[in-house]
């Protein structure tokens, strides 16, 4: 009879680093306050303190190269690409980001024009050598380059997704100096600018994701750590060695694991439609399930185009440390900046600035006593001071203005969840909401009557799903190749060369993360489009049947644009294919909980009244039972707000579900 090894999921946030034990027979939940300057070093705090002498498997969702981007704290970078195409990064798609400013920003890029650098070669479409790769000025160029200290180059030429040929060659001249990322391994798909953009955002972020996980490894494996697996952005796990290689596919790496999260929880009570939000310490992130989470080919982070698979999610500056201020209007803004965790909210007593947080302390949504863990030592009169300045030039109360705060909060994540359901096509109150994150439950029943649902759920450990959604990942790798041929006459040998060449590729990249050769499966999909169209979609397919890849292209055109043109000729954009290795799940398994200490009433403020509430501790709430509604149920991870309106219960899993019966606000 074999065991089932001991796995940790930990996830990186801006204020709390999350973590999920799983020893085969328990779960085990902490929280430990994140180190931004050192990630790592919260990791294995949490470890030491949590992890005892078996060995285990750490599954990780990292931050590390968002956090460079945004903070555009990346590696010094290069940019080298075929002869006229050096401002291919600057002059992007030419769109107009303010239609009507007269002096219009360019697209944003950490990129430096004194970086980039052209090489003599040109390839057509059919792979013909129009003007053959001349290397003669190579060797000043890398000279130049070490003088300008740059540490790590990017290399996109036209046409390389077809044929990687100049590409390697330029590699092999490049990588004995700098970090090299290549477009054809990076992102080997069509259009020129986002595909430079990707590979330049992977160099980007390189040097400083290898150095973070170079450490992380080595402190794990100190610790006991027997494998580390890292998140990839579509929602599976790869091997530490392939994220050192692709970094930029951890840039949605801990969103991913609070989808994937949120699914298990759903498919195990029975609910397969679910709209998503992950509310954190800094930011929002939205997803929508539909019997799977939804998937896309290509995104922006920061407005920059990102070529990659990945989950839908849609992310706004709304969390709990999202700071509030006035603008130059005397107008209330909430976000994107925020307190993070150091400072941190007012409440912490280090800053003085008013957050989401803040606003609810003031509000009596969160108590000091169950906050956190209790590793906080909270000053609730400084939230006050903090919101207090706010709420006199808008000549209002503390509280009203506390409630204002959260109002624009949940502006932007209604606007977030638009984004995946009604711009896909889809009725937001055929779902049901499923928040997490430490701050989602907070604002579960506000946004659920915002946007038209009268259902939602609350896991069993909101604050710590994506830390739990890490042991629901699978194994899994992606890849795809570029085609741009009639679908209705491709040369089906071609194609069964190139499906032969993917799935080898997925087959080293799953051994690559420990899988092993009878595990893997693979599945195939398209991208499609009409003649004559500028974007695709993605539709699932099986070479001996393509007529029904075709027919499902019609069905998903239709519902996502509310059309569709059956007689109207298909063009085949992309081929990809999905591999993947089972992990064991925790299934059927509760956490460990304790009862938190809490008073047995509170005051809150809510809709102009001040209500006096029952306060629960979510461990002693009693399974297919109801809540008694409105009350606040507290637990270490987080806070529930349950408001009046709404009937709530306790289901056999021990999530609290609870359904719209009065519309009263």
């Amino acid at each position: 009879m074999t065991t089932t090894p001991a796995r940790a999921g930990v996830d990186v946030g801006g204020t709390f680093t999350d973590f999920v034990f799983w020893t085969g027979s328990q779960l085990r939940l902490w929280k430990q306050p994140s180190t931004p300057s050192a990630p790592e070093e919260a990791i294995f705090q949490g470890l030491s303190q949590q992890i005892d002498s078996q060995p285990f498997a750490l599954l990780h969702g990292t931050t590390t190269a968002t956090n460079a981007l945004l903070e555009r704290k990346g590696a010094r970078t290069a940019f080298l690409t075929t002869e006229g195409f050096r401002d291919l990064l600057f002059l992007a798609r030419q769109t107009r980001r303010e239609l009507y400013a007269l002096n219009p920003e360019p697209a944003p890029t950490p990129a430096d024009r004194a970086l980039c650098a052209e090489i003599r070669e040109r390839l057509s479409a059919e792979g013909q050598i129009l003007k053959p790769l001349d290397v003669s000025a190579l060797p000043a160029l890398i000279q130049k380059w070490k003088r300008q200290k740059v540490q790590s180059v990017a290399v996109c030429l036209l046409f390389s997704y077809l044929y990687p040929d100049h590409e390697r060659i330029l590699g092999e001249w490049l990588s004995p100096h700098f970090d090299v990322s290549l477009s054809s391994q990076v992102a080997p798909e069509f259009r020129e600018y986002e595909r430079a953009s990707t590979t330049f955002l992977n160099a980007y972020v390189a040097p400083r994701m290898k150095q973070y996980l170079s450490a992380l490894e080595q402190g794990a494996h100190s610790r006991g750590a027997s494998q580390l697996l890292i998140a990839h952005s579509n929602g599976g796990l790869m091997s530490a060695q392939r994220a050192r290689e692709h970094p930029v596919s951890t840039l949605l790496s801990g969103p991913a694991a609070g989808v994937m999260g949120a699914w298990a929880v759903g498919r195990q009570a029975r609910e397969n439609q679910l709209l998503t939000f992950d509310m954190g310490g800094t930011s929002t992130d939205a997803a929508l399930i539909y019997r799977e989470p939804s998937r896309a080919g290509f995104g922006e982070i920061d407005e920059m185009p990102l070529r990659l698979p990945r989950i839908d999610i849609q992310t706004v500056g709304a969390g709990g440390g999202s700071l509030a201020r006035l603008d130059s209007a005397g107008s209330l803004r909430v976000g994107p900046e925020s307190a993070g965790a150091d400072p941190g909210p007012a409440v912490y007593g280090k800053g003085d600035l008013p957050t989401v947080t803040d606003a609810h302390f003031v509000l009596g949504t969160l108590l000091p006593e169950t906050f956190g863990y209790g590793q906080f030592d909270l000053n609730p009169a400084r939230a006050w001071q903090a919101i207090e300045k706010l709420a006199k030039p808008l000549n209002r109360s503390v509280q009203e203005t506390a409630e204002a705060i959260l109002d624009q909060a949940d502006a932007q994540m209604a606007r977030a969840l638009r984004k995946v359901s009604v711009s896909r096509g889809f009725d937001p109150a055929d779902f049901t909401l499923i928040p997490f994150g430490g701050a989602g439950a907070l604002h579960v029943c506000r946004l659920a009557r915002w946007m038209g649902m009268t259902r939602w759920l609350i896991p069993e450990f909101p604050g710590a799903l994506s830390a739990y959604g890490l042991l629901w990942m699978d194994l899994m790798h992606e890849a795809v190749r570029s085609l741009l041929i009639d679908f209705s006459s491709y040369d089906r040998l071609r194609v069964q060369r190139i499906l032969t060449d993917l799935e080898e590729e997925c087959e080293n990249a799953l051994r690559s993360a420990g899988a092993p050769p009878d595990s893997m499966t693979y599945s195939t999909l398209i991208d499609l489009r009409y003649l004559g169209q500028s974007y695709e979609l993605t539709v699932p397919f099986d070479s001996r049947d393509p007529k029904r890849a075709e027919e499902a292209y019609h069905q998903a055109h239709k519902q996502q644009f509310g059309f569709d043109l059956p007689d109207r000729p298909l063009e085949f954009v992309n081929l990809r294919m999905r591999g993947a290795s089972l992990t064991p799940k925790p299934i059927g398994l509760r956490a460990c909980s304790a009862l938190m200490p809490a008073p047995r009433q509170t005051k809150i403020y809510w809709s102009g009244e001040t209500l006096e509430v029952p306060v629960f501790s979510r461990a002693e709430l009693t399974l297919k039972s109801p809540v008694p509604v409105p009350c606040l149920v507290v637990q270490p991870d987080t806070t529930i707000w349950i408001e009046p309106g709404w009937q709530a219960q306790v289901d056999n899993l021990g999530n609290i579900t609870g359904i719209l019966v009065s519309n009263h606000e």
